[in-house]
């Protein structure tokens, strides 16, 4: 299957995104306004209320930017709703600050020349060519209108450079890290692994009768010459939920290579396949656990809520109400012996909080060692058996 990615323009996009915006000087701006424009105070006041305007969709545009830029090129996939889908869109979110700011320096260009033929920048005295100074300087203007104006102007170019400079660099990156496998690969991989424990899809793939094992995707990579390439190349080609799917597929087929279950590899995703062999060996002999350990069985019977904590964490819980990984142990031991509820697991959490976190590391190291060697001993004994 062939891919749009977000790469389909080329530098001019960003050349021209990339327009220098210095700061006024201030004789240069009172020659534009008192000599070549013939500004009254009035014309003056009502400049700053429009200039006003687009500084405050620039500090917004700037704001989401710089928000923007912490996770952008941190994550494999894009999401539609919280993020810009490419980086070209990046630079159409530019828009409404630089259409604000070539209106603005437009006001002062020079007059009698054709506007298209020139950019904005080689057409105001505010940047370039001759210009005299004024004799009277602030003083033209009874009030301070005149000097809040550049006030207000050069700190909307200030903001609208920034918007620009984090733009362009975004993109820069983000083509970057498309071309280099060793820097994408690793991105992937963790948003890989991140995509395969939500439990929404999760619930909606364990329930799925029939999972898209061998959607596009999977198909793409398996026949891929080179993987990491192919990865690197998609960067930033999904959005979030595309990615999330295409993850658990990966997942499935992965996993029943190595004869995991498809809710196995959902809830431990790649490179777990050792953990969960061990841990279906645990549950084929838990009342022989119980015999050899303190604390595996309480009341009526079930297994505790202490040793069901202690076990989830094991398994690589990470604490939260999400209970696959409970779900899935207690189907294991079904017609064997009955497991605790989630607000059990819970309850005994919550105990955690007088313990020091020491302490807690301490007794889930001496828990795990206990079950390791448990399940060590059974290898052994399946080893010398065969």
């Amino acid at each position: 299957m062939a891919y749009s990615t977000p790469y389909d323009y080329n530098d001019d996009s960003i050349r021209h995104l990339d327009e220098k915006f210095g700061e006024i000087d201030c004789d240069r701006f009172l020659y534009c306004i008192q000599e070549q424009q013939k500004w009254d105070i009035e014309k003056v006041n009502n400049f700053i209320a429009q200039l006003r305007t687009s500084h405050s969709y620039a500090s917004r545009e700037l704001d989401r930017l710089r928000e923007l830029e912490k996770t952008y090129n941190k994550e494999y996939p894009t999401n539609h709703r919280r993020y810009v889908t490419t980086a070209q869109e990046v630079v159409s979110k530019m828009s409404s600050t630089l259409s604000g700011l070539k209106k603005i320096v437009a006001e002062f260009r020079s007059k009698g020349k054709n506007k298209k033929e020139v950019s904005i920048m080689d057409n105001t005295p505010l940047y370039t060519g001759p210009y005299m100074q004024n004799l009277f300087g602030w003083d033209t203007y009874k009030d301070k209108s005149a000097q809040d104006l550049l006030e207000e102007l050069n700190s909307f170019l200030e903001d609208a450079q920034e918007c620009i400079d984090i733009a362009v660099k975004m993109i820069e990156d983000e083509i970057a890290i498309s071309q280099d496998p060793e820097t994408a690969y690793p991105i992937y991989l963790n948003d890989l692994n991140c995509s395969v424990s939500d439990s929404r899809l999760l619930i909606k793939m364990i329930e799925s009768q029939r999972p898209d094992l061998d959607n596009d995707f999977v198909k793409a990579l398996e026949e891929a010459e080179d993987a990491k390439q192919f990865i690197a190349s998609l960067f930033h080609t999904f959005n979030r939920e595309q990615f999330v799917y295409n993850s658990a597929c990966v997942a499935i087929h992965e996993g029943k290579k190595a004869e995991l279950t498809k809710e196995e590899s959902l809830i431990w995703g790649l490179d777990n396949e050792r953990k969960v062999k061990r841990l279906r060996l645990l549950l084929a002999h838990i009342l022989e656990l119980s015999e050899k350990m303190d604390g595996v069985i309480g009341w009526k019977g079930m297994l505790k809520g202490y040793f069901v904590m202690r076990l989830l964490y094991w398994c690589g819980w990470n604490g939260t109400k999400n209970d696959a990984m409970l779900k899935y142990i207690t189907k294991r031991c079904k017609g064997t012996i009955e497991v605790v509820k989630m607000s059990a697991v819970m309850t005994e959490k919550r105990k955690l909080a007088h313990l020091t976190a020491h302490d807690d590391q301490a007794q889930q190291l001496a828990f795990n060692r206990r079950i390791d060697a448990f399940i060590d001993d059974l290898e052994e004994k399946a080893t010398e058996s065969s």
